[in-house]
C-alpha cells in the first residue's frame, strides 16, 4: 500500500514538473526574443509610468520605478497566476477525456510556471534598485512572506475559478475586466494619501493592495509592515485557499462530464 502511495507521488511530481517545464517554454516559443520578454515587458511598463507619473508623483512617492515595480510584480503575479489556473481545465480536456489525471496537477502547474516568470521580475526590479542607487535592507529577506501569502491565494481563487469556468465560459471575459479594474483599485502607480479617507478605507480592504503594501515596506523600507494587515492578508488568503480545495474536491469529478 506504501509503495503504491509512493508511486502516486512520485508520477504526481514528475506530472507536475513537466506541466512547470511545458507552460514556462510554451509562453515565448514563437517569439524571437524569448524568454527576454520576461525582462523586457516589465522594463517597459516601468519606463513608460515612469515617465508619464513620475513628475507628477515626485513629492508622493520615493524612488517611484522600484515603487512601481514591487506593485506591479505582485500585481502581475495574481493575474497571470489565477487567469492560467481558471483555464488549465479547459485547455487540457483532451487530456482529462482520455485518462485519469489528478485534476489539480494542471491549475498548479500554470500556477507554479507563472511563479517562474514572477521570480523573474524580481530580478528586473533588484536591477531597478541597483540603478537607481535604492538601499538593500536585512529586513527585505522578510518579503517572503507576502510572497507565500499570495502564492495560497492564488492558488484558493484559482481553483474556484477553474471550477467556474468549466460551468459558466462567461467567466473568463468578466474576469478580464475584474483585473483590469484591479489595475487602478491597488495604487500600482498613484499613493494611496490622494485618495479620500472614506474611498481609501474600502480600498485597503482588498487583500492585493494588503500583499503590495506589506512587499513594498520590506523592499523599499527594509520595515516589518502594519501587524493588523499581515494577520488580515494571510487568514483572509487561508479562508480562500481552503474553500477553493473543497469546491475542488467536491466537483473535480464531475469536470470532464462538463468539458
Amino acid at each position: 500500500m506504501k509503495l503504491e502511495l509512493l508511486k502516486k507521488g512520485t508520477s504526481e511530481n514528475f506530472l507536475l514538473k513537466q506541466l512547470i517545464k511545458k507552460n514556462f517554454t510554451s509562453k515565448y516559443k514563437d517569439s524571437v526574443l524569448g524568454i527576454l520578454w520576461s525582462f523586457l515587458n516589465p522594463l517597459i511598463q516601468m519606463a513608460i509610468l515612469t515617465a508619464i507619473f513620475s513628475t507628477i508623483f515626485a513629492r508622493s512617492i520615493e524612488n517611484f520605478p522600484v515603487y512601481f515595480m514591487a506593485g506591479r510584480c505582485v500585481l502581475d503575479f495574481f493575474n497571470a497566476g489565477t487567469k492560467s489556473a481558471m483555464t488549465s481545465i479547459k485547455k487540457n480536456r483532451s487530456i482529462l477525456q482520455k485518462i485519469y489525471v489528478p485534476r489539480y496537477i494542471f491549475a498548479l502547474g500554470n500556477i507554479c510556471s507563472e511563479f517562474l516568470n514572477f521570480l523573474m521580475t524580481l530580478i528586473v526590479m533588484i536591477a531597478i534598485m541597483i540603478a537607481t542607487k535604492s538601499p538593500f535592507y536585512f529586513m527585505s529577506l522578510f518579503a517572503v512572506i507576502p510572497i507565500a501569502t499570495l502564492f495560497i491565494l492564488i492558488t484558493g481563487v484559482g481553483l474556484i475559478l477553474a471550477i467556474v469556468c468549466t460551468k459558466f465560459t462567461d467567466i473568463e471575459y468578466l474576469y478580464k475586466i475584474f483585473t483590469s479594474l484591479l489595475t487602478y483599485a491597488c495604487a500600482i502607480f498613484y499613493p494611496m494619501s490622494i485618495v479620500p479617507q472614506p474611498v481609501r478605507g474600502y480600498m485597503e480592504l482588498n487583500p492585493i493592495y494588503g500583499i503590495i503594501a506589506q512587499f513594498r515596506e520590506f523592499i523599499m523600507f527594509g520595515r516589518f509592515p502594519s501587524q493588523k494587515i499581515m494577520i488580515t492578508t494571510f487568514v483572509f488568503s487561508i479562508v480562500i485557499f481552503i474553500i477553493g480545495i473543497i469546491l475542488f474536491r467536491k466537483y473535480q469529478d464531475k469536470l470532464t462530464l462538463e468539458l
